[in-house]
């Protein structure tokens, strides 16, 4: 029974999502009212069944939000402004110049030098998780999972800033926490 309370606490929170996002000026009280919904539900489930029981309220959350949006989606007008060459930054507009350097520079950033990091941020966690009396395979499984995570949100992180300097700056300090673990071997 509280697990169908935890999926209808979902479905409403979405749909008070849904109706604060029609509404001509933000409502935070119907923001609030929504993700307190959420969290209800996610409370709910929890008291059910553990990660269990927040997945299948997250699932029946999610399957509300998929077909409010895609209503909204299919009944909206057609947009009256032509759409943009430029797509987040992707292509210049005509007569700019291309900036492939600065496009090849920030990609060996982001994405192997990033990797790399994850890399290092994972052995980290294992060398934490270790230090700490986890089990081996325990550790591992820490470490596997930190790489993936990791990546994604250093990936994010340096997409999101504007300058050069800060993204190296990202990556030196993760790397510096990671330093530690991979000249001691630690995390080995």
């Amino acid at each position: 029974m509280l697990l169908w309370l935890a999926a209808a606490l979902g479905v409403a929170g979405v749909a008070a999502l849904r109706y604060a996002w029609t509404l001509p000026r933000r409502s935070t009280g119907w923001n609030a009212v929504a993700w307190l919904l959420i969290a209800a539900s996610v409370a709910c489930g929890w008291r059910m069944g553990g990660a269990w029981g927040v997945s299948v309220a997250a699932l029946a959350t999610t399957a509300a939000a998929f077909a409010m949006l895609a209503a909204a989606g299919i009944g909206a007008p057609p947009g009256r402004t032509a759409a943009s060459v430029r797509w987040a930054g992707m292509l210049p507009q005509a007569g700019e110049p291309r900036r492939i350097g600065r496009r090849i520079a920030t990609f060996l950033i982001v994405i192997p030098g990033g990797f790399v990091i994850a890399i290092v941020l994972g052995i980290a966690m294992r060398g934490v998780a270790t230090a700490s009396g986890w089990g081996e395979a325990n550790a591992n499984v820490a470490a596997l999972f930190t790489v993936p995570l990791g990546w994604a949100v250093l990936v994010t992180t340096l997409l999101m800033q504007g300058e050069r300097r800060g993204q190296l700056l990202t990556l030196s300090a993760c790397a510096a926490a990671g330093a530690p673990f991979l000249l001691t071997g630690l995390g080995s």
